[in-house]
């Protein structure tokens, strides 16, 4: 489905110095393969050599503390970032649904009627098919009631729920969710997770689920891959290695926020 290789991805720290690199890329002359690899004072890796392929039926958990390079990577995989060193083939005609923010482009004045509408639209689904999917978007969404609505009015979690069932309409190949899945209440968030694995058994699909959080990685997940400090760290069929490898062995390299972060998920563990 998915085949990553030598992927690198860089960017500046300074604005100043990031629009000046910019003016020359675009004006005078355009980076070679060799210069992108020679770092620029301010400028640092976002991802560094990274390889992997995932299959169809894989739901490849990706962990990393913040700014280990996972939303970067999922990016370029959506194709929102371009490439400038690697290569990411994807079979042939993959339709992609990224979900980076999950009620992005919803409009509080509008209707969720309305709304479904403009983020179907947006999520690359035609009004015919947005309309095939009605029927499929309330009732997943457990809202029908409300949908003529405003928007605004909605709750944090109905909101989600509405953007998230409009998301898993579009029937993408592949699914990409980074950080989306605090969506409602526990009942709603089984449901979703029930929902990735259903999707994951059809053919020639895959989901590509990003976290920090090993609680809902291990929820859905039949692989995990760690990326730390724009490295792939680690890449594992078993989960638990996955999981140990995330809470334990990186333990030392983190800054002071990201260990209060891994010690908080290893008392979560300990009591689950």
């Amino acid at each position: 489905m998915i085949e990553v290789q030598g992927l690198y991805k860089k960017f500046c720290a300074d604005i100043k110095y990031n629009m000046l690199y910019g003016i020359k890329d675009t004006f005078l002359k355009a980076p070679t393969q060799e210069s992108y690899m020679r770092l620029r004072p301010k400028e640092f890796w976002a991802l560094h050599d990274i390889n992997f392929t995932v299959r169809s039926g894989d739901i490849m958990g990706i962990l990393g503390t913040n700014g280990s390079g996972k939303t970067t990577l999922m990016r370029l995989i959506a194709g929102i970032y371009e490439t400038n060193v690697g290569s990411i083939h994807l079979i042939d005609n993959c339709r992609i649904t990224p979900i980076f923010a999950l009620k992005s482009g919803m409009s509080p004045v509008f209707t969720g009627m309305e709304n479904i509408y403009i983020k179907g639209s947006m999520l690359g689904m035609s009004k015919a098919e947005i309309e095939e999917k009605m029927d499929f978007i309330l009732s997943f969404s457990e809202i029908e009631d409300f949908i003529h609505m405003p928007f605004g009015n909605y709750s944090s979690g109905m909101g989600a729920r509405l953007a998230y069932a409009i998301a898993a309409a579009t029937d993408p190949d592949l699914f990409i969710i980074d950080e989306a899945l605090a969506v409602g209440d526990d009942h709603f968030r089984n449901k979703c997770f029930e929902h990735l694995r259903d999707f994951a058994r059809g053919k020639n699909k895959c989901v590509l689920f990003v976290s920090n959080n090993i609680d809902k990685v291990s929820k859905v997940a039949n692989r995990v891959l760690v990326l730390d400090k724009a490295r792939l760290a680690l890449d594992t069929l078993d989960i638990q290695e996955g999981f140990d490898y995330y809470l334990n062995k990186g333990y030392e390299s983190l800054d002071d926020f990201s260990k209060q972060e891994v010690l908080l998920q290893k008392k979560n563990v300990k009591k689950s």
